[in-house]
């Protein structure tokens, strides 16, 4: 038989209880306007670094939405049966194999898109300099090194922002005309808040503007 009343969140109670925890702290750690940076945890293996209660910590990521982040996390690592170990979704799915689901921690704090991304990089940067086997893929989070600003974050890292984000981040569009060179600076509020900067650029590409990217 197929359909979710058959599978383990509705047929083993210790199981749903333990997700169900999860979903209740990440409910009520979410709060309008606030984006959160949280942490990874294998219940199944002590943490040796720093004793986290919630076990060893493996991955870092941010979410301007936690509520919902934990959900999809929870959804995708129980879907994760094909995907490379070595990867967040396959990881989770090992962990919730071994009886308990995977654990979600709140680590900082931040209100604005780019600072996010900062606090999540940083963050991984010093749990890997204290030893920890995170997961993490993009280049700037699977190596200690020195810790990132607002001013040295990838740029391809902002394009997919929303140009509401953009706002409240503080960063510009600048455009070129093609034909004069001139520059200016676009108004991203009068587009949809919800569109991304890549979108933007493209569609003014068609009307020869050139575009980049200014962080204040």
């Amino acid at each position: 038989m197929t359909g979710k009343r058959f599978t383990r969140y509705y047929q083993d109670p210790g199981f749903r209880s333990a997700v169900d925890e999860q979903f209740a702290r990440a409910d009520a750690a979410t709060s309008p306007g606030s984006w959160i940076t949280y942490a990874i945890h294998d219940p199944n293996r002590i943490d040796h670094i720093a004793g986290e209660p919630d076990g060893l910590i493996i991955y870092v990521g941010q979410s301007k939405n936690f509520r919902t982040r934990i959900r999809k996390r929870m959804k995708a690592a129980g879907t994760a049966m094909s995907r490379p170990r070595d990867r967040i979704g396959g990881a989770c799915y090992d962990i919730m194999s071994q009886g308990a689901p995977p654990c979600f921690s709140v680590r900082e704090r931040t209100h604005s898109a780019v600072d996010s991304l900062i606090s999540e990089t940083n963050t991984a940067k010093q749990l890997l300099r204290a030893g920890y086997p995170l997961l993490n893929q993009w280049a700037e989070q699977k190596f200690a090194g020195l810790d990132i600003d607002r001013f040295t974050v990838p740029f391809d890292w902002l394009w997919p922002m929303t140009a509401a984000d953009a706002i409240g981040s503080e960063i510009d569009l600048i455009l070129r005309d093609r034909e004069t060179g001139e520059e200016m600076v676009a108004d991203l509020s009068t587009f949809p808040p919800d569109t991304r900067l890549r979108e933007i650029k493209a569609l003014l590409k068609d009307k020869g503007l050139a575009a980049r990217l200014h962080v204040r």
